[in-house]
């Protein structure tokens, strides 16, 4: 029966969600440092299309191979929510897109984007532009100067996409906490 269960438990955190721990700072003040999230792993289980905006889980190694092992030994019920090797960020362009960094303002396709999860004084302070190959997407950090993100590391290959976030648990734990303290 216990065996069962943990087949169970390993082909859901596979193919249906995985809890994740968020580590540091980049997606601050949407996530906080140690904030644990569900990613939905559904939309890449069936194929469904990426989103502007969704916030993403990827694998930050580029050239790693990413077996059905290495799927199992990332899932949270062996190692306790945390890897370093994903990252979390928004996803800003899908393939073909265009983004233009100028004067702290993102444009994506020439379209300012309206991003009212910045924190003041958080734009990105480089003028650049980018055009997003096939196959791969472009992220930032909603904490921009504080952000290990497609403007250092690159693009990102769509097959490193481990999920979209489906639930932030711990701002949920959080208004909970708060809701029943102004009881």
């Amino acid at each position: 029966m216990v065996s069962i269960a943990v087949i169970l438990a390993i082909l859901i955190q596979l193919f249906i969600f995985q809890p994740v721990r968020v580590e540091g700072n980049s997606m601050t003040p949407t996530l906080q440092d140690s904030d644990i999230i569900i990613i939905s792993k559904i939309g890449r289980t069936l194929n469904q299309q990426l989103k502007h905006d969704q916030i993403i889980v990827f694998d930050r190694r580029m050239g790693a191979a990413h077996t059905l092992l290495d799927e199992i030994k990332e899932l949270g019920i062996f190692n306790r929510f945390e890897n370093r090797n994903l990252l979390i960020k928004r996803l800003i362009g899908l393939p073909g897109d265009i983004i233009s960094i100028k004067d702290g303002q993102v444009y994506r396709n020439g379209v300012i984007l309206d991003e009212p999860y910045l924190t003041a004084g958080n734009g990105p302070g480089m003028n650049d532009t980018y055009l997003v190959p096939e196959d791969h997407i472009f992220v930032l950090g909603d904490n921009r100067n504080n952000s290990l993100d497609s403007r250092i590391i690159g693009y990102i290959p769509i097959k490193n996409i481990k999920g979209t976030m489906a639930v932030d648990i711990s701002s949920l734990l959080r208004e909970t906490k708060l809701s029943a303290n102004n009881k």
